[in-house]
């Protein structure tokens, strides 16, 4: 039985080093996904948090994605990093309300 034993907490340390070794990676790579991107792409991201938090909400729309980004072509990968730390701050991008102008 103390076998047994032996090899199971030989496994569960295996595990949570595994584990640990996981969630401290994936925290590094949100901290990372901010500072990786372009100067121009950390300004949009920038202006739209500073917009939500002036607005108090939550959700912002395409237009004003589209006033924030700059005046380049703008890349997929961009784009989809804006909305990955967006959302980390708990704001998402949707359609703009008809209401709205």
């Amino acid at each position: 039985m103390e076998r047994f034993d032996d090899a199971h907490g030989r496994r569960q340390a295996i595990i949570d080093r595994m584990l640990a070794h996981a969630l401290r990676s994936a925290s590094n790579e949100r901290r990372q996904s901010h500072d990786g991107l372009p100067e121009d792409m950390r300004a949009v991201i920038d202006v739209l948090l500073a917009k939500a938090q002036a607005q108090r909400q939550r959700r912002l729309t395409f237009d004003d994605l589209e006033e924030a980004l700059p005046p380049r072509d703008v890349s997929a990968e961009d784009l989809e990093a804006i909305f990955w730390i967006l959302s980390e701050h708990g704001i998402a991008i949707e359609d703009s309300d008809p209401g709205r102008d």
